[in-house]
């Protein structure tokens, strides 16, 4: 082989070699990796929070503090993208991603100008430039481009128009095409004019320069232009740029959205990655009339020394919250306003009691059953501890149906049930329920459990009740409706199956007591807050020291729950469930209704339907019983058909009067409400409770003197529901010779009484001697501790 071959081999040698190094080059250039993530936006948008409607309630800004929003190719406008073309890469759909003949024309310009007056950059090398962090320098710009090349080599035209529409700056803290449109001419890309189209695309190279909320002129001018090459370009009719130049373009000023904010920040909370639009089930109209009615109401509540409300409104056919305000006032620094009310746990008072009557209705009792409204003692954890609860009226009413005593919720009968089913299986309904802050043992809690001696959430407690509008069924309410991501893509939250909770039948008969006005009645009177031209089942509580009130309740429709209070705990000032929370809820609960349904129920229509195997029986109004010829009274009410109650016991005619055979637990209230006659040799019978016509009762003394009330050796706590001046003891005794007895506590007279009538003696903590001495100078004593 002679030199000159030698050289010739060399050299072909190398120039493949230099051709394939070459060509290695430009594929790793075209072809080489993106970096992991660089296209997915939905970690850079912000987040839109809208109502169930779609109206919005607030948008979490994006990381770089911006309202980010995010196009789709499946969904470009076509004249923001003819605008688009125009104002920034008409060659856009012939180049590869950087375009030599931009380049050129823009180097010339700038040669002529002595200066940087023009860009030669595509929207595809924008694109990269907007996804990418690159310094500003000469390597920065290379790393552009070949990021420019590859997105070009796997994302077709259409996807890197879309991720340009959703980058470009549009001034204002807006960023993508979409959050422009929206913010300022109040509609989606896709309904853009041409000539609002062309004010957008002019935006992008001088977001702040052509805002054009501070450069109106500057905005305008540069739109001419942009209509301008669209015509140049012929990407516009004549006709079209015509109707764009003569358009009066209104730019909106858009104030940020933030409705419901308690509601929106419980929404945020565990929002997966790369949503970019969050469905709440709220209905923005509904919360909208829900802040007026409690500013309406906040002249009263001030002079009641209640700062804050809470309001929740849940639709519980489909477990979806319709309203939430948490605090009356998000911006009350003062009260605390940015507090959430609806899921801060506070004492419900008297709103627990449906469930322990839910309860004993499952263990056979029915509305008709009697309980005992008497001074009652019954056994706590702690050994010698008795607890007795008093009315909230400081009165005993003797012998109560339970539709009377959970309608005019009495306090008594209620912990007396209680002690019949057990407040360990009360506890376990309650947590079945949904109320998550019973984390207490049943011994902690005791029988004031039932009274709402514990804490629980307005938000728990109305899902609840609603399993009681429900029949009895459980469901977890919902927030979210769909969430979306940046792709678009739909998903709807998972939501935990139905538990019963109740039996069906025990639902209908809380119901119906808490929906029936005449057994409220008796107790709170009618033609106020709590009656409703509809049924509505609704029960009230009231808190210990009176800190909090409480109104829920629920129609065929919609379950409401109301809370009145402070959060930092002050006492409020003559103010209960039925004066403080009752009227927002009745505003509210005809306001809701009105607007889910489009109507108010008539008198005639009915929450829940008897369940089968109940049927309406005539009792007696006094004895619960079926009634007899000798009751002066009866109701309808609804029992077992299979097993109706025996007949009336209590009445019996005596010749041409009725008299009334009180049960033995009601004697000593009977006695002392002055219902017995006591005259010798007369029958052991008593009157109507009316008191009209009295009869005889045998009353056999005890041969000696003794304490009937207190027990030696009791303990007796303060109940922390009730105000001092119901924190009585009552002092009765019986036997001895008869004549007045004279009462002494510690040594220092109290009072004088009648043989088996009562003294109330006000609670003092301690350990006291309570003596009794009759007319013979009998004298008994017992020691009792008050904590």
């Amino acid at each position: 082989m002679s030199a000159r071959d030698g050289r010739s081999r060399r050299r072909r040698t190398f120039l493949c070699v230099l051709g394939a190094s070459v060509a290695s080059f430009v594929a790793w250039i075209r072809l080489g990796a993106l970096p992991a993530g660089l296209v997915d936006l939905g970690r850079q948008a912000s987040v839109e929070i809208v109502d169930r409607h779609g109206d919005a309630l607030y948008e979490v800004l994006s990381g770089a503090g911006a309202r980010h929003r995010v196009l789709t190719a499946a969904g470009l406008p076509d004249n923001l993208v003819r605008a688009t073309l125009a104002a920034e890469d008409a060659r856009f759909f012939e180049h590869a991603g950087i375009d030599p003949l931009a380049l050129a024309r823009a180097t010339v310009h700038n040669l002529r100008a002595g200066g940087l007056r023009e860009g030669g950059s595509t929207i595809t090398q924008q694109v990269a430039k907007m996804l990418i962090e690159r310094p500003r320098t000469l390597a920065g710009k290379a790393r552009e481009g070949v990021v420019a090349l590859r997105l070009e080599h796997r994302l077709d035209k259409g996807d890197i128009l879309a991720l340009y529409l959703s980058l470009a700056p549009y001034g204002s803290q807006l960023v993508g095409a979409r959050a422009a449109s929206e913010a300022y001419f109040g509609c989606p890309p896709e309904n853009l004019t041409l000539a609002q189209a062309a004010l957008l695309a002019g935006l992008p190279q001088r977001p702040t320069a052509l805002n054009p909320h501070r450069n109106r002129h500057g905005a305008r001018q540069r739109q001419l232009w942009v209509l301008s090459r669209l015509g140049e370009l012929g990407l516009a009719t004549p006709a079209e740029l015509a109707r764009a130049r003569a358009e009066r373009l209104e730019v909106r000023r858009e104030r940020p959205h933030l409705e419901a904010p308690h509601f929106v920040e419980r929404v945020r909370r565990g929002l997966p990655r790369g949503v970019r639009r969050v469905e709440t089930t709220l209905d923005r109209a509904l919360q909208r009339k829900v802040g007026g009615i409690v500013a309406a109401h906040r002249a009263r509540l001030e002079e009641q020394g209640a700062a804050n409300v809470a309001v929740a409104v849940l639709d519980h056919a489909r477990g979806e919250w319709l309203a939430w305000e948490g605090s009356g006032d998000y911006f009350d620094q003062e009260h605390g306003g940015a507090i959430d009310g609806v899921a801060t746990p506070r004492q419900p008072g008297s709103a627990l009691k449906p469930f322990t009557y839910a309860l004993a209705f499952e263990r056979g009792f029915t509305p008709a059953a009697v309980l005992p409204d008497v001074p009652s003692y019954f056994p706590t954890a702690e050994p010698g501890v008795l607890y007795s609860p008093r009315n909230y009226d400081g009165r005993f009413r003797g012998p109560m149906r339970a539709r009377l005593a959970l309608g005019g919720s009495e306090n008594v009968p209620a912990v007396w049930l209680l002690s019949q089913t057990g407040v360990p299986d009360l506890l376990r309904l309650l947590r079945r329920a949904g109320l998550t802050t019973l984390e207490r043992t049943a011994d902690h809690y005791g029988f004031a459990l039932t009274m709402g001696d514990a804490e629980v959430r307005l938000d728990e407690l109305v899902a609840a009740y609603a399993a009681l509008a429900r029949g009895g069924t459980w469901q977890r309410p919902r927030l979210v409706r769909r969430l979306v991501a940046a792709d678009g893509t739909v998903t709807e939250p998972r939501t935990a199956p139905p538990v019963r909770i109740t039996s069906s039948r025990a639902a209908f008969w809380v119901t119906d007591v808490l929906a029936d006005p005449r057994a409220r009645a008796w107790a709170f009177g009618s033609g106020g807050s709590l009656d409703f031209p509809f049924p509505v089942a609704v029960k009230t509580g009231t808190s210990q020291s009176y800190r909090d009130n409480w109104t829920i309740g629920f129609t065929r429709d919609l379950t409401v729950g109301v809370w009145v209070g402070n959060f930092d705990r002050r006492e409020l000032r003559n103010s209960s469930g039925v004066t403080g929370a009752a009227p927002i809820f009745h505003d509210v609960l005809l306001a809701a209704q009105a607007h889910v349904a489009g109507r108010l129920p008539s008198a005639a229509d009915t929450i829940a339907a008897a369940p089968d195997g109940l049927a309406p029986v005539t009792i007696c109004a006094l004895s619960g019983r079926r009634a007899g010829p000798s009751c002066p009274a009866v109701e309808l009410e609804w029992l077992p058909a299979h097993a109706p109650p025996a007949g009336c016991a209590w009445h019996a005619r005596e010749g041409e009067r009725v008299v009334v055979r009180y049960p033995a637990r009601f004697i000593p209230w009977a006695r002392e409400a002055g219902l017995l006659d006591e005259t010798p040799g007369a029958s052991a019978a008593g009157p109507e409770r009316t008191g009209a016509r009295k009869t005889a009762a045998r009353a056999r003394a005890p041969e000696r003197l003794q304490i009937l009330s207190p027990p030696a050796g009791a303990v007796y706590l303060r109940d922390p529901t009730l105000r001092d001046a119901f924190q009585t003891l009552p002092l009765r005794a019986a036997g001895g010779a008869g004549g007045e007895l004279r009462w002494e506590v510690d040594g220092v007279p109290v009072g004088t009484t009648p043989t088996g009538a009562a003294l109330d003696w006000p609670l003092r903590a301690g350990r006291h001697t309570v003596s009794v001495a009759g007319g013979a100078g009998e004298r008994e004593s017992a020691t009792i501790v008050v904590r």
